[in-house]
């Protein structure tokens, strides 16, 4: 189970929620979001798509019910982690949390952090640096 942003997101979720996967690589992911909310350029948006902030009434346990990071106790799967420092989108904050949940948890994590700007790497190095781990993680945990 591998992606990057809502893909990130949607990895973090899939893999607290089903334990049948052999590895997991999550980009930039999305893992709380009243963290996002508070932290992100885009939390005007979110209010759209939870019907209000995290303060309005009842609202709190909505976001927490549908932040990936409230299911990562139970994850026990193989993860590659990777974010940029510099991320507007997806503070680099959720990864740093993703990545010690996962250690907490004694599972097997790898966390990368890309000194760049933006949600992902503009610069060719680092993105062939990314797609060259992404595959590298896969080769090795698949065998």
């Amino acid at each position: 189970m591998t992606g990057w942003s809502y893909g990130g997101y949607m990895t973090t979720w899939l893999i607290g929620h089903y334990h049948d996967w052999k590895t997991a690589i999550a980009g930039a992911a999305v893992t709380d979001w009243l963290e996002q909310y508070n932290l992100s350029d885009g939390n005007v948006q979110m209010r759209y798509q939870f019907g209000g902030t995290p303060r309005a009434v009842d609202l709190e346990k909505l976001y927490r019910e549908h932040s990936p990071i409230s299911y990562a106790r139970d994850i026990r799967t193989p993860t590659l982690i990777m974010a940029t420092t510099g991320d507007a989108r997806v503070p680099i904050t959720q990864s740093y949390r993703l990545f010690h949940t996962l250690k907490d948890n004694e599972c097997s994590v790898k966390f990368v952090a890309y000194p760049a700007a933006g949600h992902f790497p503009g610069d060719p190095v680092r993105q062939k640096d990314i797609f060259r781990r992404w595959v590298a993680w896969l080769d090795e945990q698949m065998k």
